[in-house]
């Protein structure tokens, strides 16, 4: 469901937008990051082994494992970078928009709106660390047709699940 910028919103005006938590995306995109780095460094030594000259002291033997090493962990870092790129877009494009009339899902496969008079079921499940309080939230709702959406990660949950449960109440 997209909006042009001057057409308003079916669900009303926008009260409030919940973004992903930063710390995990920056750990995300740091370890990216870290991994794209190894992948070039080792795919860089696997060719410097296999242009440089066979060593005279050490075998043949032992230059071809080097090569093979390097190239296998190029291979695993890329891998890695692959995956954990995926992770942060996944991440990065998670979102809840709290409107007047009800609340929107936004993932990377699209978004997704709740009106509040159709939503028929809304679980809560905290997320515990080592300690007592929860540090995060886990929340899926369930709209009349049978269409869930499950979300958490998001600055400022439990407020927002707070609403949601007075609104469809």
């Amino acid at each position: 469901m997209t909006t042009l910028p001057n057409e308003p919103h079916p669900l009303g005006t926008l009260r409030k937008s919940y973004f992903p938590r930063p710390v995990p995306g920056k750990v995300m995109l740091g370890s990216t990051i870290f991994c794209a780095t190894m992948s070039v460094l080792e795919f860089i030594t696997a060719i410097s082994k296999y242009l440089g000259p066979p060593n005279t002291v050490l075998s043949d033997r032992y230059r071809q494992d080097a090569i093979f090493i390097a190239a296998i962990l190029a291979t695993i870092f890329f891998l890695l970078t692959i995956i954990l790129s995926a992770l942060y877009y996944t991440h990065k494009k998670h979102r809840v928009d709290l409107y007047e009339h009800g609340i929107v899902i936004a993932t990377w496969r699209g978004n997704t709106a709740f009106p509040w008079d159709e939503i028929v079921d809304l679980q809560v499940l905290p997320i515990y660390g080592r300690g007592r309080r929860p540090v995060n939230w886990d929340f899926t709702v369930k709209r009349y047709d049978g269409t869930k959406a499950r979300f958490r990660g998001l600055e400022g949950l439990e407020g927002l699940g707070k609403i949601i449960a007075l609104e469809i109440a």
